[in-house]
């Protein structure tokens, strides 16, 4: 019988020759399929890695700055508040273009926003300041909201946020975003950041010119419950306020050291940073006197801590109550601060 070549023949033992040739071209087959899926796993991987690092890329542009983002709606506030506050003025002053003075102030959104200077501010004040009343201006530290609720819309005093160019930017948060136009909404720097930031850059710009403005009896409001002292050596009043004050424009200086209900006296008249205050505004030739807790400021403080030890009526407020004892069985505790604010701030005021 005729052996056709590379064929067993019938009865033959196999040839493990074959057998071999087989494994090892099957072997050759599974190597390049074995080495083409590892390729694409680890294709796969730097795929996937490269995809979680644009997006904590992504994560990071929008927690960029420390501050809160541009405030929303922020044109219709300004053009709002500036129109409102423009009724406030005398009527020589009421003349005030909102439109303008919104576009000069917003050419700063247009700008890098660690790149904005207190000069970039310069039109917008121009076009917005007016005239302070004389012994009406209250510059302060760490009670903001204490100031505002006490100069009741400018009635008893006129604080920087209560000024037209304060009053349009008090509370709010603008900036550019860092590499696009328009307002970032996400975040914006504050002094932590840059230096050079839209928020501060305003409010020493506002400063500056608010302490230029001011004259007569100046008033500063200061926290001595602060645990960082009620008066800042570097700050916006140390810095940007008291070296502009006009020394032929100034009376004197009143200092109020107001302390929380119910909070820590850290500092008070002639104590820690306070005295530095002090030290500071006599050498410059001023003079000054310093109240702890002024009373019209501490009834509105008691307000809402009418029945706080702190607010316990002094001996004083005690022998008008010998002298008017019906009015107080008919008044609560809670009607009779209110009067006495009333009566205590129209007094100084």
């Amino acid at each position: 019988m005729r052996a056709w070549p590379g064929r067993r023949q019938l009865g033959e033992p196999p040839s493990w020759k074959g057998v071999e040739s087989r494994q090892e071209e099957a072997a050759r087959v599974k190597v390049p399929t074995m080495a083409a899926w590892r390729c694409s796993r680890s294709l796969l991987l730097l795929l996937l890695l490269l995809l979680l690092l644009l997006l904590l890329l992504a994560a990071g542009v929008d927690a960029r700055w420390s501050g809160e983002g541009t405030s929303p709606h922020l044109q219709t506030i300004f053009l709002g508040r500036c129109s409102e506050y423009s009724k406030l003025l005398s009527p020589e002053q009421r003349v005030k273009n909102c439109t303008a003075i919104w576009e000069a102030f917003s050419v700063v959104l247009d700008k890098d926003p660690c790149s904005v200077l207190p000069s970039d501010y310069d039109l917008f004040i121009n076009l917005s300041r007016h005239s302070i009343p004389r012994d009406k201006s209250l510059f302060w530290e760490n009670n903001h909201l204490l100031v505002t609720s006490y100069s009741e819309n400018t009635r008893r005093i006129t604080p920087l946020c209560d000024v037209l160019y304060g009053r349009v930017g008090d509370f709010l948060s603008w900036c550019r975003q860092k590499n696009a136009s328009g307002l970032d909404y996400q975040s914006c720097p504050t002094s932590d950041d840059c230096e050079n930031n839209p928020v501060d850059s305003f409010w020493k710009r506002a400063s500056i010119q608010y302490s230029m403005d001011s004259s007569g009896v100046i008033f500063v409001m200061l926290n001595g419950s602060d645990p960082n002292g009620a008066y800042p050596v570097r700050g916006f009043f140390a810095d940007y306020e008291i070296p502009y004050f006009q020394k032929d424009k100034i009376t004197r200086f009143e200092i109020w050291v107001m302390h929380e209900i119910g909070g820590p006296n850290v500092e008070s008249c002639g104590e820690g940073s306070v005295k530095i205050l002090e030290e500071r505004l006599k050498e410059m030739g001023f003079q000054y006197s310093c109240i702890n807790d002024y009373l019209p400021v501490k009834l509105l403080q008691c307000v809402d801590h009418s029945t706080h030890p702190d607010c316990a009526l002094n001996s004083a407020a005690a022998s008008t109550q010998r002298e008017i004892p019906s009015l107080y069985e008919e008044l609560s505790a809670s009607l009779i601060i209110p009067f006495l604010v009333t009566l205590a701030s129209d007094a100084q005021i």
